[in-house]
């Protein structure tokens, strides 16, 4: 720049102008690049807080999944023990519904136990059906047929 005394000439001062305008525009250049970096800062913490959450979220997940697995097996296999009993009880009582009074279910529940763990219900229902139905009914009705028999004739040539 000239001295105080003289006066600028219109290229001096725009150049002059150009100088403080760059020097203006690199400051506030500077100063809008530290306030990106500050927040791309905070932003990267952020996003390093959310993977350490995000990777407890999972490893959560998973351990409930695993837990939810084995749950079903012991389930399953629970369920199993308990239709077993259930149809040895059923053997020895001759009816699935005599079981489940025993144990204090009802009797759908019983045959849907049986039915879901695979045993037969209706071998169980066969089985009490042949055991009741011949015993009662065939010495019982032959019994009472050939007594009626004799008798009728008695009656009527009589």
């Amino acid at each position: 720049m000239p001295s105080n005394n003289s006066k600028l000439t219109a290229s001096q001062a725009r150049a002059a102008a150009r100088k403080r305008t760059l020097g203006a525009l690199e400051a506030r250049r500077a100063a809008e690049r530290e306030k990106l970096e500050r927040k791309l800062e905070a932003e990267l913490r952020v996003m390093e807080a959310n993977e350490a959450n995000i990777a407890e979220f999972l490893q959560a997940d998973s351990e409930l999944a695993a837990a939810e697995a084995e749950l079903r097996v012991i389930t399953e296999r629970s369920a199993k023990a308990k239709a077993t009993a259930l149809a040895a009880i059923a053997e020895r009582v001759g009816s699935v519904s005599g079981a489940a009074d025993l144990v204090e279910i009802s009797a759908a529940k019983a045959k849907t136990l049986l039915r879901e763990a695979g045993l037969s219900v209706a071998t169980k229902k066969a089985t009490s059906s042949q055991e009741q139905t011949p015993a009662p009914a065939t010495p019982d009705a032959a019994t009472d047929e050939s007594r009626t028999e004799p008798s009728d004739p008695a009656v009527m040539s009589a």
